[in-house]
C-alpha cells in the first residue's frame, strides 16, 4: 500500500510515566466507564503477540497529568490513548500496570454492558493492590456497586520496562520532513481505523491524519504517525515496510 502524505506539525507529545514512591497500600484510580472502555479498545490491538517477546504482549497503563494513559506496542507500531481521571485518583502510580490481552477482554466485556446512556458516564474504579511476589491484583468497580471479578496483572518491574520511553522517542524524532511515499501494513491501518469515542465507534467519515518523522541516517523512512480529529487523545506510530521487503 503506497501513500503520498502532506507534512503537518504534531500538536502534543505523549506523556511518559513519572517516577513515584512505592507503597504497600491499595491504590484507587477512577475514570468513566466510557473513558476506560475507549482507551482499552483503542490500544489493545497493537500489543505484541509473539511468543518470543512475552514482555510486550501486554497493555501498559500509567497515570500522569490527571489522566489514565494506555500504551500498546508490538515493536512495529505503538498505539496510545488517554482519558481524564476523576477527583479521587492519585497523581501517580508506584509503577505502571501491565494487562494481558485476556484481562483486557474481560474488562471490556464488563464495561460494554454499561455503555448505553446514562451509564457510560458512571465511574469505573480500579483498585490496585500491593505487589506480592511480582503480581498486583486489580479489582474493577462500576458505579456504586462493587463487582465480584478481580484481575491479576504482572508488576511493572517484570513487564513495562520493555516498553519505549515515549518522551525520549519524541525528543529523538523532533523533526518532521517530507518524503515521496511509504508502504504500510494494511492490517495496521485497519486496526487504527477502529476507534471509539464515549464508548461508541467513531464515524467512518472522521478519517485518519498521517504525519511522518525525519528519515533515518541510512535514508529509510521514519515511523508514520496516525491521528484522528474525532479522537484527539489517541495516536499511533507505525513502522513502514521496507521497499525491499515489500516486493
Amino acid at each position: 500500500m503506497t501513500m503520498t502524505m502532506t507534512v503537518t506539525e504534531p500538536t502534543t507529545a505523549p506523556t511518559s510515566p513519572p517516577p513515584a514512591a512505592s507503597t504497600s497500600h491499595p491504590i484507587t484510580l477512577t475514570v468513566t466507564v466510557a473513558g476506560l472502555f475507549d482507551v482499552l479498545t483503542n490500544t489493545v490491538r497493537a500489543i505484541g503477540t509473539s511468543e518470543a517477546l512475552p514482555q510486550i504482549a501486554r497493555l501498559r497503563l500509567h497515570l500522569a497529568d490527571a489522566r489514565l494513559h494506555a500504551l500498546g506496542t508490538d515493536r512495529y507500531r505503538i498505539h496510545r490513548d488517554w482519558t481524564p481521571t476523576l477527583d479521587n485518583t492519585p497523581a501517580h502510580l508506584p509503577a505502571p500496570l501491565a494487562l494481558g490481552a485476556s484481562d483486557v477482554a474481560t474488562l471490556r466485556a464488563l464495561l460494554r454492558r454499561r455503555l448505553a446512556l446514562p451509564l457510560r458516564a458512571q465511574p469505573a474504579t480500579l483498585t490496585v493492590g500491593p505487589d506480592v511476589d511480582g503480581v498486583r491484583p486489580i479489582r474493577l468497580t462500576l458505579g456504586a456497586r462493587p463487582h465480584a471479578d478481580t484481575l491479576t496483572v504482572l508488576s511493572a518491574e517484570t513487564s513495562t520496562r520493555y516498553f519505549p520511553d515515549m518522551a525520549a522517542a519524541e525528543a529523538r524524532f523532533a523533526g518532521w520532513d517530507a518524503t515521496d511515499a511509504v508502504h504500510l501494513n494494511p492490517r495496521y491501518l485497519a486496526d487504527a481505523a477502529r476507534l471509539t469515542h464515549d464508548g461508541r465507534p467513531v464515524s467512518p467519515h472522521a478519517g485518519l491524519e498521517f504525519r511522518f518523522r525525519a528519515a533515518r541516517p541510512d535514508g529509510t523512512p521514519g515511523p508514520v504517525r496516525l491521528t484522528s480529529p474525532a479522537r484527539p487523545s489517541w495516536s499511533a506510530d507505525v513502522m513502514p515496510i521496507r521497499l525491499d521487503d515489500a516486493r
